[in-house]
């Protein structure tokens, strides 16, 4: 039941659906790897994120290489836009309604996943930074501190250590 030719409508290929299928995957697992860094970071476990930066460089590039394969296929189904990045609503048209239907609802699934992850992102970044701007200003108060008391170093070269005050350097005979 070839009903594309006398409509126009076309099918798209089952790998097509398949690779929507996988990117929706791995999408999903890109989530639970933001949740863990989440996790990760406020316990402050640089080997967790460390190994979780790994992690998630290897899903970002396996996304990004089914969207180019889907770019690729959807590129077959339009020749007419070959220069131009398919759009999968711009594909939903020219399917048979059931297919249109199926595209529709993986569009509406990586759309949300897509935001969500975008999201989760930017909220562990934005904490990351507040961290680190936190240790920091810890960091800074802490050394302040400590460079203006003689037992930890001479401010002046003319300033000498009180003999009744620790020097770090001992001064034996």
């Amino acid at each position: 039941m070839q009903h594309t030719q006398t409509t126009g409508q076309r099918s798209l290929p089952v790998r097509f659906f398949e690779t929507l299928e996988q990117e929706v995957l791995l999408s999903q697992d890109m989530l639970v790897i933001l949740h863990e860094e989440e996790k990760a970071l406020v316990a402050m476990d640089m080997q967790a994120l460390l190994r979780l930066s790994g992690k998630k460089e290897n899903r970002l590039s396996r996304i990004q290489a089914l969207d180019s394969l889907l770019a690729d296929l959807a590129g077959e189904l339009r020749p007419e836009a070959h220069d131009k990045t398919a759009k999968l609503a711009a594909l939903i048209p020219l399917l048979n309604p059931e297919e249109g239907e199926k595209l529709g609802q993986y569009r509406n699934k990586l759309a949300g996943l897509r935001k969500d992850i975008l999201s989760r992102n930017q909220i562990n970044r934005h904490f990351a930074a507040e961290v680190k701007q936190y240790l920091n200003d810890a960091i800074s108060l802490i050394t302040s501190g400590i460079a203006d008391r003689p037992m930890y170093g001479l401010t002046g070269l003319s300033r000498k250590p009180s003999l009744n005050q620790p020097s770090l350097i001992s001064r034996e005979v």
